[in-house]
């Protein structure tokens, strides 16, 4: 950061700090990027001088760092306090310790989460953080109690999902650690069979944990497809529990915004795209519409950049059930992307 005189100013700087007039009326707010209109403002109130940002705030590391100290900060705040919760209960689990007392506990402390408004955007913006299994388990749990609350479901049941949710995955610690950080997807041959063995030692480990029904039902089926091609057994939706279903959509979810060796993160446009394919083949449309309808309000107003480098914010979504957004770009083109789907979303923020 550096202090410089207005007459110094240039179009493309961006501001440090927020400027102020001296009736301490804000002018100017901190990152807006300056061009000529904002010279002239601050010429006319006879600003002397304004804070800009140098080549160390605009880099990527510093970003991330100030990521973390923003209005979201409350959020990370809490969700590395359950983190550590998540990761000593599955150092227990390694060690045969007892896990249901301190589970229902943190379950507690999570339900908050899954009803406060901009958990799907915070927890985006966690991607970049190392992504352990524990930690995808709570993300899951978050995202499955989130999805129950926009399905209407009531608290009580929210909460044996949640539970279920994050106990999905317990199977897997059960296995060599190369195994733990990758998903269906990275697997073939024996290492797949023994991949999908995970959801049956789950239900057998929650069982002897004496975590009740539906939970261990819910753990043994979270692979499970609505047409039929998931795994342990092969089920079709009619017979899968509904809790196993919304657990479903909230590992697919995380799968696809979570950053991991070999995998591009994507952004909740693709996890909306995804849903609306596939709510019927794979996912239950009864878990996804909900879902997709109340994700597409969060995003409105967010500001986007496109694979070409365009930036701009997206305005709303076509009622027609279309999948993708109508964006305005900063020229005050508008596009929408379901019109051209060449063009897609790499970045965004809510901010």
């Amino acid at each position: 950061m550096k202090d410089i005189d207005v007459a110094a100013l240039k179009p493309g700087m961006t501001l440090a700090k927020t400027v102020i007039n001296p009736d301490f009326v804000v002018l100017l707010l901190a990152n807006t990027v300056i061009n000529d209109k904002h010279i002239a403002i601050l010429k006319n109130m006879k600003i002397p001088r304004v804070c800009v940002k140098d080549e160390f705030d605009m880099s990527k590391l510093y970003q991330q760092v100030i990521a973390l100290k923003n209005k979201d900060s409350s959020f990370n705040r809490s969700f590395e306090k359950l983190n550590k919760m998540a990761k000593k209960i599955f150092d227990e689990v390694r060690t045969g310790g007892e896990i249901k007392s301190p589970t229902i506990l943190l379950v507690a402390r999570i339900l908050p989460m899954a009803d406060e408004a901009g958990s799907i955007n915070y927890l985006f913006n966690l991607g970049h953080m190392n992504n352990t299994l524990a930690q995808h388990c709570l993300r899951v749990a978050i995202f499955a109690g989130i999805m129950a609350k926009w399905m209407e479901i009531e608290w009580a049941d929210i909460r044996t999902i949640v539970t279920a949710a994050f106990l999905h995955d317990i199977g897997k610690f059960k296995f060599p650690p190369t195994f733990l950080h990758r998903t269906v997807d990275d697997f073939q041959g024996t290492e797949l069979q023994l991949y999908k063995t995970h959801c049956q030692i789950g239900r057998n480990m929650v069982r002897d944990y004496k975590f009740e029904e539906p939970i261990p039902t819910a753990v043994y089926q979270h692979h499970e497809f609505m047409n039929g091609s998931g795994f342990p057994s092969g089920i079709r939706g009619k017979d899968t529990h509904l809790f196993a279903k919304i657990i479903a959509a909230a590992d697919a979810y995380d799968a696809l915004i979570s950053e991991r060796p070999g995998h591009v993160k994507k952004t909740p446009f693709d996890a909306i795209n995804l849903f609306a394919k596939s709510q019927f083949s794979r996912l239950d449309p009864h878990v996804c519409v909900p879902f997709v309808t109340r994700i597409k309000d969060h995003l409105i107003g967010s500001h986007i950049t496109l694979k070409d480098g365009r930036k701009g914010t997206v305005i709303f979504y076509p009622k027609d059930f279309a999948s993708l957004p109508v964006v305005r770009l900063e020229d005050g083109t508008q596009i929408n992307l379901n019109q051209q789907r060449e063009i897609s979303i790499v970045q965004y923020s809510i901010t």
